[in-house]
């Protein structure tokens, strides 16, 4: 199995242009990894944040990070699903760099502190390929003038196929992931009343700061909610179905977060 790295040509946050292959990384029976040694990973710690609202505006600021409640249970993960407002983007572009890149010079971050700047889904991809065999994946490179390297997040051709020939069951268990968020937070609406539609398009992203061995990255990750317990500061985390819990725990880690619910 090969995965491939691609790069565009130019510089530039709109993403247009030919890509052309830079690179093939080779991968190898789990085991020959074994003993190689293992990098050292630097302590997240947010640099910026934003918030979208359910049009997708973008606010600088933690409107869209809601506060974690124990979720009454059971509950019916279905209620509500004919109102639901899936997230709607750019198929060519799912995750936009540019709104990251407005974030951090929002609060003075210089892109130049930086070797890379990406999503968290990107590094997901890479840290797991050793491990998940069976799915393919592609990352937009693009080496800025100034030396930094963006990653952009890419769908497959597979991907946006399945995503395409997705049925009416496989929406809802989407949906389910959605759901169970609302029900943990506290923005849905008071205890025991309705709530609103859910609509997929209202986040909060935080922007971290972290290193791994000598390279410094700036990492973007949607969070679900904050916690806090005992007097102490806001805990940022993210909720899961049981379903969802064991994948999520690893994405969780490598933002500094903690899986909540």
């Amino acid at each position: 199995s090969i995965s491939h790295t691609w790069q565009r040509q130019g510089c530039g946050l709109a993403r247009t242009g030919t890509y052309m292959q830079v690179a093939a990384l080779p991968l190898h029976p789990t085991a020959t990894y074994v003993g190689k040694g293992f990098p050292k990973f630097g302590q997240p710690r947010e640099i910026a944040h934003f918030s979208r609202d359910a049009s997708r505006r973008v606010r600088f600021d933690k409107s869209g990070l809601g506060a974690y409640r124990t979720p009454r249970l059971p509950a019916a993960l279905d209620v509500g699903f004919e109102s639901y407002v899936p997230k709607s983007h750019d198929p060519n572009e799912p995750a936009p760099l540019g709104d990251v890149v407005a974030a951090l010079s929002h609060k003075g971050v210089r892109t130049t502190d930086a070797h890379i700047l990406t999503y968290r889904n990107n590094l997901n991809k890479i840290f797991g390929t050793v491990y998940n065999r069976k799915d393919d994946w592609e990352v937009g490179v693009e080496r800025c003038a100034d030396g930094t390297v963006l990653l952009h997040v890419m769908d497959t051709e597979r991907k946006r196929a399945e995503e395409a020939r997705r049925d009416e069951r496989q929406q809802r268990m989407s949906y389910w992931g959605y759901k169970f968020e609302q029900l943990s937070t506290l923005d849905g609406g008071e205890d025991g009343g309705p709530l609103p539609p859910v609509n997929a398009n209202e986040e909060f992203c935080s922007i971290v700061q972290l290193s791994i061995d000598r390279t410094k990255l700036f990492m973007a990750a949607e969070i679900d909610c904050a916690a806090t317990g005992g007097g102490g500061a806001p805990a940022a985390g993210c909720v899961d179905t049981a379903e969802e819990a064991g994948e999520r725990r690893g994405k969780a880690r490598l933002s500094g977060l903690s899986v909540l619910g």
